[in-house]
């Protein structure tokens, strides 16, 4: 289905498209069936990578995401507006995340280019919480990566670092701030 994949991650199955491909974000809403307009999370390999695309709002947010990163945290970010390619960001803010799974930092480290990132369903369904269940879900896909149930079925928790103070805008999988943040 047009450069979409199921892939394991720390935290829920995915569905996934390489962001650097201009039809990757249209791919993945045909999948879905989701409304234009609306971004994908982003998936990056480590934070040096992230901070190429965008930045938190203050330098203890980025001392902050050090100590969370790798790990099940999406934190929204400020895009930098002279950052190629420009449909990876769609707006005032990105939506960024830094898995905790080793291989799926590799394959991300491989392609050299953050992937588009969504839950496994259709729009307006609850998400797959298991592989077994995305690929039940979506069986035309192909499958990049499947670590099994490693890691904890929920979402990651979204924090909001486009303002200061941040703002938690979903509990999830990790705490915020993280442990050991002043």
């Amino acid at each position: 289905m047009g450069g979409v994949v199921l892939l394991s991650t720390d935290t829920l199955p995915g569905l996934h498209s390489l962001a650097s491909h201009p039809d990757a974000a249209e791919a993945l809403r045909r999948c879905k069936g989701s409304p234009v307009g609306r971004p994908f999370l982003l998936l990056f390999a480590d934070l040096e990578s992230v901070l190429r695309h965008g930045a938190p709002r203050s330098e203890r947010q980025l001392a902050e995401l050090r100590l969370a990163w790798p790990g099940p945290l999406t934190a929204l970010l400020v895009p930098k507006a002279e950052t190629p390619p420009s449909w990876i960001h769609e707006g005032r803010s990105m939506a960024a995340r830094v898995p905790a799974h080793p291989e799926l930092r590799a394959v991300l480290a491989r392609l050299g280019a953050p992937l588009f990132s969504t839950s496994v369903n259709r729009a307006g369904e609850t998400p797959a919480t298991s592989m077994a269940e995305a690929r039940r879900r979506f069986p035309s896909l192909a499958v990049l990566l499947d670590a099994g149930s490693e890691g904890p079925a929920e979402a990651s928790t979204l924090v909001d670092l486009t303002c200061d103070p941040a703002r938690v805008l979903r509990e999830g999988a990790a705490p915020w701030p993280p442990q050991g943040a002043a």
